[in-house]
Parts: C-alpha cells; sequence; structure tokens
C-alpha cells in the first residue's frame, strides 16, 4: 500500500452538483471530490441504481449518463424516474487510468474488509439499500474486443430482463464474487453491461437508449424477458491468470519475455475455440498459465498443456474479455472461459440458478 496513499470516503449528494452534465473526465474532480453518491430528482417511485467509473478508463457509462442528464433536463425538470448514481474512481477517471497505484480495484471490494475501499463499498450499500432501488445498473467497458453484453448473477427473469434489453448474449458468472453487481443483486435485479470499448460512439449511443428505456419503461415491461430471452445465455467457469513476475507480449517471442500470446487473441472472444488451438508459446520449463475455477480451485491440467513451448487448449473453450493490454492481464486476468448454459430449467420469476 502507498504509504501517502488516504483512503477514500464517499461522498453524498441531495442533488445533482452544477456542472455534471459537461464536466470533462479529465477535470472531473472539480466538480466531486471523490467517490460520490448523487441522488437525481424524478416522478415518484422507486430510484434506478446506476454505477459508472468503478474503473476510471471504463468512461461510456459516465459519457451516457451526462447525456442524459441534458437530454431531459435534470436537475431542472425530473427525470421519469429518479436514479441513484454512483460515480466510483474519479481520481483515475482523471488520469485515465483503470485504477492508481496502491487503490484497490473498485469493481473488488464488495466483499471482505481486507482493502480501506470496503469501508466505502459498505457506506454506498447502506445508502442504496435504505432508497430501496427499482433495479441496479452497473456500467462497464472492455479493453479487448468484445461484443455488447449483458452479466447477471442471479437467474430471475427481472435480472434476465434487464440483460437481455441490452444485448441478445448473457453471461452468467459468480466469480469474482468480490464484484458491485453480485452485491447488489441481494438488493434488487441487477445487471452488468460490457459497452464495448471506451470512446466508440456506438457504445455509448446504445447505453443511452438502454437507460431511457429503463426510465421510461412500466416496472410491468421492463421485468417482463423479451420473446427468446434465453438465446445465448453463457456461464463463466474459470479465469485464466498469468503469474506474478512473468514478462507477456503479444506475435513473436523475444528474449526477456516469459509468454508471448497470439496477435489476435482478441479475436477468440465468444467464439468456439477447439481443443489444441494455441493461445501462445512459453519459456522455460514452469507451466506458464494458471486456470482457476468458481471454487477457487487450480483447473489448468483440465484446459491447458504446455508441450513444446506452446500453450494449447485442452478441451473446447469459449474465452471472453481476452485482451491486448499487458497492465489489465497482470492486475486483473487474460481472460475467461465460458460454456453454453445447460440449466435453462432451472430459471424462473423467483429463483436463482
Amino acid at each position: 500500500m502507498n504509504e501517502h496513499y488516504a483512503p477514500p470516503e464517499l461522498h453524498l449528494f441531495d442533488r445533482l452538483p452544477d456542472g455534471f452534465a459537461d464536466v470533462p473526465l479529465e477535470r472531473l474532480g472539480s466538480v466531486l471530490p471523490g467517490p460520490s453518491l448523487i441522488r437525481i430528482a424524478g416522478e415518484e417511485g422507486p430510484p434506478l441504481f446506476v454505477s459508472v467509473l468503478l474503473h476510471g478508463n471504463e468512461t461510456t457509462g459516465f459519457y451516457a449518463m451526462q447525456r442524459i442528464i441534458s437530454a431531459y433536463g435534470a436537475p431542472e425538470k425530473p427525470l421519469p424516474r429518479p436514479v441513484l448514481l454512483f460515480v466510483g474512481n474519479v481520481a483515475a477517471a482523471e488520469k485515465g487510468l483503470r485504477k492508481l497505484d496502491g487503490q484497490a480495484d473498485y469493481n473488488r471490494i464488495w466483499q471482505g474488509n481486507h482493502h480501506p475501499e470496503h469501508r466505502l463499498a459498505e457506506k454506498v450499500m447502506e445508502e442504496v439499500r435504505k432508497a430501496e432501488p427499482l433495479a441496479g445498473i452497473d456500467l462497464h467497458n472492455n479493453t479487448g474486443k468484445n461484443p455488447h453484453y449483458g452479466c447477471v448473477n442471479r437467474l430471475d427473469c427481472a435480472s434476465l430482463s434487464l440483460a437481455r434489453r441490452f444485448s441478445k448474449i448473457i453471461v452468467y458468472f459468480t466469480e469474482p464474487h468480490e464484484v458491485l453487481s453480485l452485491a447488489f443483486s441481494q438488493i434488487c435485479p441487477t445487471v452488468t453491461l460490457e459497452c464495448g470499448v471506451s470512446g466508440d460512439e456506438a457504445g455509448t449511443n446504445h447505453v443511452e437508449n438502454y437507460l431511457r428505456h429503463c426510465l421510461e419503461l412500466p416496472e410491468e415491461t421492463l421485468f417482463t424477458p423479451p420473446p427468446n430471452h434465453l438465446n445465448e445465455i453463457y456461464h463463466t467457469t474459470a479465469r485464466i491468470i498469468v503469474p506474478e513476475g512473468l514478462d507477456v507480449g503479444f506475435g513473436e517471442c523475444t528474449d526477456g519475455l516469459d509468454i508471448c500470446f497470439r496477435k489476435d487473441l482478441e479475436l477468440l472472444n465468444f467464439e468456439p475455440v477447439p481443443a489444441g488451438t494455441e493461445l501462445g508459446k512459453f519459456n522455460g520449463e514452469a507451466t506458464a498459465l494458471r486456470v482457476i475455477d468458481n471454487r477457487n480451485r487450480d483447473v489448468t491440467e483440465r484446459y491447458l498443456s504446455f508441450t513444446d513451448g506452446r500453450i494449447l487448449t485442452r478441451v473446447p473453450v469459449i474465452p471472453s474479455m481476452f485482451t491486448l493490454d499487458t497492465k489489465i492481464i497482470m492486475d486483473d486476468c487474460l481472460g475467461y472461459v465460458m460454456e453454453t448454459y445447460r440449466g435453462k430449467n432451472e430459471i424462473s420469476s423467483g429463483s436463482e440458478g
């Protein structure tokens, strides 16, 4: 932990701060002093909880909310529904970074108590519980090439409806368990939206239109899944981790690199990858990667083989979130392994699969 790093405090706003709708991200701190929970007035009824900038370089949700605020004339005019907006890592957002050195990942603080940021998460949840929100929406970007998709942590119709209204592709996951959406799914139907890469105009437009629907649709309609809502549900079964201390790159292996992934790695996202597919090459004798399942077990031998310096898939897999960003790989993971969800008969109006 950086000795100069001060644990974050939650700042509460009963109305939208002046200047929020048009402040550039690099000057966000001039409007918000840090992580902030903002109440935006709306017509009578429970609020919609929206989370943006848990990762400071994932900007689509922030820009979409600025557009929503301007379009509806807030705060001078009420939104169709009240909004409880959480703006997460303000300091990292000003610098265009996922997080600052010494900080915990703001999307890994919603369970446990080993980071200073856990107190921040507890305070946010305490305030949101009191507000009894209608639904929760956590907005994110990917660093690699992925389609737009919705993630759920519970397999009930309300959660699936929220996801399906964003994309026909839905990912069900329970790990990592420290994420915001998993914690908030115990409070209200919650969805994580993966909105493509930051800065893509199509992603911002998509999220803006989605938020309009969530603000304007009647509750019964919002939570009624559209036709074919069970199409393309994937279940995340494991994540692929690069051990600390290794140097990674892409393309041809050069001296000093421990692992060289294929240059088109991110093109494998959401594609069926057959057994025997090469993911990259490694130097040295040690196992180059680890695969950890949802029970925190090492299942590397089930999924990968390391033969003649090549990293090969041992079984067919469907990857997600493969990225070419080496900092993200080392800070978080290389990506996730998914399978087509087979438990559709367990999906009901109120039960978790």
